[in-house]
C-alpha cells in the first residue's frame, strides 16, 4: 500500500538554529543602538509605525501557525522574511550612529582619486542629462535596488532556497557593521557637492539630511528614507548580494544579473556617487560575501555535530 504523498512545506529542512541565535544577538545589539540614537542623540521615531508593526505582527502569526501545523519549511520562511525586516529597520542606526561624528568632510580626497582614475562624474552627469530617455532609464535603475531586495529575500524564501536568504541577511548585516566604521572615517556628501553639477531633489534631501546629523540636530528617523552613506556604495553592495540571492533560481539568473548590473551603472550615471564609492562597495561586496559563505558553512558543521577544524587540503586527505 503506497504512503500518502507529503505536502513539500511539510518536509523538515535544516533547524536553522545557529542562524535565528545569531540574529536574535545582532537584533539586541542593534536595540542598544537604537536606544542610545534615540537617548544621547536626539533622535525620534516617527508618530506612527503601524505598518511596519502590522507586518512583523502578520509574519509572527504566520510562523506561530506554520509551527502549529508542521509546515516545518514554511516556518523558517516566515522567520528569514521576518529577520530581514527586522534587521533591514535596525541597520539604519549604526549608520546615524556615525554620521554624528564630526569627522571632515572627504568629498575632495574622493573627488580627487576619481580624477587621478581617469573619471569624470560632472561629464557623465551632463552626458546623461542631454539624453533624456537615458536619464529615465537609469533613474528607473538606480530606484529599482529596493524592488530586487525585496525579490532576493521574498523569492528564495517561498522556494525554499534558505541558504540563499540566509548569505544575503549575514552580507548585508555584516558589510552594513564594517560600512558603518568607515563611514565613520571617510564621510562624504557626494560628487554633486564638489564637481559642479546640479543635485537632484533627493539628492538634496539626502545631503541635508547628513548635514543635520552632523550639526546634532533632532532628526525624525524616516524608516523609509535613503541611505546617507556615499563611501562605499551600498547600492553596489546590495544589488549584486540580492543578485547573488535570486541565482539560486535558475530561470532568473540573468534577470537578476541585467538589474544589478544597470543599479550599479545607475549610481554613477545618475550622480550619487564617485567611481572610488563604486570600487570601495565591489571590495565591500567580496568581504561580505565570503564572511556570510563562512558562516553558513560554520553553521552547517555546528549542527550536524562535526568538529569546528580547518579543512585539510586534498593532497593531504589523499596521503
Amino acid at each position: 500500500m503506497r504512503a500518502a504523498p507529503v505536502h513539500p512545506a511539510r518536509l523538515r529542512d535544516d533547524t536553522n538554529g545557529v542562524f535565528h541565535l545569531t540574529m536574535a544577538c545582532l537584533s539586541a545589539a542593534l536595540l542598544v543602538c537604537a536606544a542610545v540614537a534615540l537617548q544621547d542623540f536626539n533622535y525620534r521615531l516617527p508618530a506612527s509605525l503601524a505598518n511596519l508593526y502590522s507586518f512583523c505582527f502578520a509574519l509572527g502569526l504566520a510562523a506561530g501557525y506554520c509551527r502549529w501545523a508542521k509546515f516545518d519549511r514554511l516556518f523558517q520562511s516566515c522567520l528569514l522574511v521576518l529577520w530581514s525586516c527586522v534587521l533591514s529597520t535596525l541597520l539604519k542606526f549604526p549608520m546615524y550612529l556615525a554620521a554624528r561624528f564630526r569627522t571632515p568632510l572627504r568629498d575632495h580626497a574622493l573627488a580627487q582619486i576619481d580624477h587621478g582614475l581617469g573619471f569624470d562624474a560632472a561629464a557623465l552627469v551632463h552626458w546623461g542629462a542631454s539624453h533624456p530617455w537615458t536619464r529615465t532609464f537609469f533613474g528607473l535603475s538606480y530606484g529599482a535596488l529596493f524592488p530586487l531586495m525585496v525579490l532576493g529575500v521574498l523569492l528564495p524564501a517561498v522556494r525554499y532556497r534558505f541558504q540563499a536568504v540566509k548569505e544575503l541577511i549575514v552580507a548585508t548585516s555584516f558589510a552594513t557593521v564594517i560600512g558603518a566604521v568607515l563611514f565613520r572615517f571617510i564621510p562624504a556628501i557626494g560628487p554633486w557637492s564638489v564637481c559642479g553639477y546640479a543635485p537632484s531633489t533627493a539628492q538634496l534631501r539626502c545631503q541635508d539630511l547628513l548635514l543635520t546629523l552632523r550639526a546634532g540636530g533632532v532628526h525624525v528617523i524616516n524608516l523609509t528614507e535613503s541611505g546617507i552613506v556615499c563611501f562605499p556604495s551600498f547600492h553596489t553592495l546590495l544589488a549584486i548580494v540580492s543578485c547573488l540571492a535570486l541565482w539560486s533560481i535558475k530561470p532568473l539568473r540573468i534577470p537578476a544579473a541585467v538589474l544589478a548590473s544597470c543599479v550599479i551603472l545607475a549610481t554613477l550615471t545618475t550622480g550619487w556617487h564617485y567611481l572610488v564609492d563604486v570600487i570601495g562597495g565591489l571590495l565591500l561586496t567580496v568581504l561580505s560575501i565570503a564572511a556570510a559563505r563562512s558562516f553558513t558553512a560554520l553553521e552547517q558543521r555546528i549542527e550536524e555535530g562535526r568538529p569546528i577544524t580547518a579543512r585539510r587540503p586534498r593532497w593531504r586527505q589523499a596521503a
